[in-house]
């Protein structure tokens, strides 16, 4: 049997009431002279494989709901703008009037209203390009068009700030975790097993470790003994995802 076939799971449970200073298991361990000396070892070792797992990003959820806010934003107001720019042009009193309007549309919204369909990252550069494509008789003419209290202009800028955000949002949705690698893992689960070796190599130089044989070494033997029963291969992978037993077979290579 081998430490390593345990999976980075059973490890922690294994050595959880070993470190724990209140619990029988650590009494035991810190009661044995050639044991004691062990455990700030074994201590470091049991966190460095807590600290070593996955963890969910926790601001994923507000990042979602963040962009589908400011997804929205941003499709109302292309709608919108997309939508004024065309009335202007059919409301326009020459053709060379309507012309304008519908060429300053164009310059914003190139693609027309297919934006809207596209990634949160797209989005925000099309939005980008926008800007940048205005001159400043664009913005003159969009500043002359007021609605209440606001102009074309600004909603026009307003629809560049909603889509920056919304890149911005993006970009922190696809920044993945400070997740360790597979290597810190392997180090971590390598450092666990060298400790506990040593640990029960000590309580087994022991003389009346009834106890600790019985309530500690015995529970770890019969988690090894699984593991190495459910093993498939010599060197199987016990953080390896289980097989699906749904999943059907591979089909046979042709003949």
């Amino acid at each position: 049997m081998a430490l390593k076939r345990l999976t980075s799971g059973e490890m922690i449970h294994t050595t959880l009431t070993w470190v724990d200073t209140r619990h029988r298991h650590h009494q035991l361990l810190a009661a044995v002279p050639e044991v004691v000396g062990l455990l700030s070892h074994l201590g470091r070792a049991h966190k460095g494989l807590l600290d070593c797992q996955p963890t969910a990003n926790p601001q994923a959820a507000g990042l979602a709901r963040t962009a589908e806010e400011l997804d929205s934003q941003h499709d109302d107001l292309v709608r919108g703008g997309y939508a004024v720019f065309a009335a202007l042009g059919h409301l326009a009193d020459s053709p060379s009037d309507r012309e304008q309007w519908l060429q300053l549309r164009d310059r914003v919204f190139p693609e027309g209203l297919a934006v809207v369909s596209r990634s949160y990252t797209d989005e925000a550069g099309q939005a980008a390009l926008a800007m940048a494509r205005l001159t400043a008789d664009d913005k003159k003419l969009l500043k002359s068009v007021a609605f209440g209290k606001t102009t074309l202009l600004h909603i026009i800028e307003r629809y560049g700030q909603v889509a920056h955000k919304l890149g911005e949002t993006a970009t922190a949705q696809h920044t993945p975790a400070g997740t360790p690698s597979r290597a810190d893992s392997m180090a971590a689960r390598n450092q666990w097993i060298r400790v506990v070796n040593a640990v029960l190599a000590a309580i087994e130089m022991v003389e009346g470790n009834a106890d600790l044989l019985r309530e500690v070494v015995a529970p770890l033997r019969e988690i090894e003994r699984r593991a190495d029963r459910r093993r498939t291969t010599p060197e199987a992978d016990p953080e390896a995802p289980e097989p699906n037993p749904l999943a059907g077979s591979p089909s046979p290579p042709p003949q």
